[in-house]
């Protein structure tokens, strides 16, 4: 028994004994708290979806495209604070900045169980769009400053995948709540999902204040050793780029990370449109499924996206390299996008469809992991980039249903399938791009991170914390030293 664990600690772990014991104590805690919060986020928003065709629709009075103006406002929101909030990460200590996020996230869900009319749901939509913002980006970012190349694709995967399951439990929750609390307390099944979820997320904010570890630069986590602490912080190497100053816009914006990675992730997330917006939902509403089926058959989507994101996180941390999966992905989209565009004369072609795009939801995972591989070497390019990745996303997806894929269109969507389609293959010439400038680049010594020598201290941490921060620690205040003071500069 004793020899199947450590096979089996190796094999999650590594061998090295220093990244074994590290692994172990991230894996159980900081990885946990986001998993966990990204949970409650699937749940959140699946919730809106399901109230939607479950009552809130009449309840509210919701009508014409209102559905989809709710999902705008919150989008636009979302997406505005993105940037924003990656960037205060490099400031404030995280702990902070999500605990605080998840606090006031959860009562503008409980809120929202106590409106009266569709445009009150809409503005509340839109105020919490800022305070989730965080959520995605801001857990990218610090997964992305904690785990190496071998390591993050997985870990991002099992990130991303609870969001999944979030979402797959909100339609669960809500099929339940049709049966079982409608009309409990005087309220109807809609409303009592909104409760629960706010209820769910204050103790895992209360999770978050006790374990998040914050950055590696910061030394703050209790429960790592001293020795944990200084291997977190320069296992991963030193950024060559770690300061905020006017250099800093230069060198983000004459970058071609900064631009092709949020451009691919936008076809992406255009591309899979086809499954959100309750597409597949409206279109078994109008083959007679029942409410229940509705709710519960596109779940299943979500189950096909576990599968692949773990999948391709898994391949592409063995092979230390994302393009191939990347390929794979690129292709799915054009199969799955080229039946739904042919109308399959069978319900069964649609589910299969529906399930097969499901395995592309992998990109969160993969392509996130990639720009952290691709950026590491600068941290205000990799916090800016991570933002921009999803504002830029957003920034389409928030007016893209609106035209492609309108509730007024219900239950053909054909022009929204096309859309997907040519999207979808257009990442295809745009992964061969990031994969010749990552190869360039990397051959140049532009990109990558520097080894550091534990032995040479805080000057080279992975950071760069700099001589203040090294007076700081030597007078004891290690959990509160900033993290973005003078640095260490390597010139390229």
């Amino acid at each position: 028994m004793a020899t199947l664990r450590s096979k089996l600690a190796t094999w999650v772990w590594g061998s090295e004994p220093n990244d074994r014991a590290l692994l172990a104590k991230l894996d159980l805690t900081l990885l946990p708290y986001f998993s966990l919060i990204w949970f409650l986020f699937g749940v959140t928003r699946a919730s809106y979806s399901s109230a939607y065709i479950s009552g809130m629709k009449e309840a509210l009075n919701f009508q014409g495209k209102d559905y989809n103006y709710m999902n705008t406002a919150y989008l636009v929101v979302y997406a505005v604070f993105q940037m924003p909030g990656t960037s205060i990460l490099t400031v404030v200590r995280p702990k902070y900045v999500f605990v605080a996020a998840n606090v006031t996230w959860s009562i503008l869900t409980l809120v929202t169980f106590k409106m009266t009319h569709a445009w009150q749901v809409i503005v509340l939509n839109a105020i919490e769009g800022g305070f989730s913002a965080i959520a995605y980006v801001g857990a990218q970012f610090i997964l992305g400053s904690w785990y190496k190349k071998s390591e993050l694709g997985t870990r991002t995967a099992v990130f991303c995948i609870f969001g999944h399951l979030g979402t797959m439990a909100g339609g669960w929750i809500q099929a339940g709540l049709l049966q079982t609390l409608a009309g409990n307390g005087g309220l109807p099944a809609w409303k009592w999902i909104f409760i629960i979820v706010s209820v769910m997320t204050l103790p895992v904010a209360f999770f978050g204040w006790v374990f998040i570890p914050d950055l590696p630069a910061h030394r703050a986590a209790w429960y790592l050793t001293k020795e944990q602490k200084e291997h977190a912080a320069t296992r991963l190497g030193a950024t060559r780029q770690q300061s905020w100053d006017l250099s800093v816009f230069k060198r983000i914006f004459l970058s071609w990370q900064f631009y092709l990675l949020p451009f691919i992730f936008m076809l992406y997330s255009l591309c899979v449109q086809s499954l959100q917006n309750n597409v597949m939902a409206l279109w078994m509403a109008s083959r007679g499924y029942t409410t229940v089926q509705q709710n519960n058959y596109p779940t299943a989507i979500y189950a096909t996206a576990i599968l692949g994101t773990i999948t391709y996180a898994v391949i592409s941390d063995k092979l230390q390299s994302r393009w191939q999966v990347s390929v794979a992905i690129g292709f799915t989209f054009i199969i799955g996008s080229a039946i739904l565009v042919a109308d399959p004369p069978t319900d069964a072609g649609y589910f299969f469809a529906f399930y097969l795009l499901g395995t592309t939801f992998a990109p969160q995972a993969v392509w996130y992991s990639w720009m952290a591989d691709v950026t590491g070497h600068d941290l205000q390019l990799r916090a800016i980039t991570t933002g921009f990745m999803n504002s830029f996303d957003f920034a389409f997806v928030t007016w893209w249903p609106l035209i492609f894929y309108p509730v007024t269109d219900a239950p053909n969507f054909r022009k929204g399938y096309i859309a997907s389609l040519v999207t979808g293959a257009l990442t295809l010439p745009l992964i061969a791009v990031i994969v010749y400038l990552e190869r360039r680049d990397t051959a140049r010594g532009i990109i990558g991170l520097l080894p550091v020598d534990p032995s040479l201290g805080d000057s080279q941490s992975q950071e760069g914390q700099g001589e203040e921060q090294s007076e700081q620690s030597k007078s004891g205040d290690e959990s509160s030293a900033p993290i973005t003071v003078r640095s260490t500069k390597v010139d390229v």
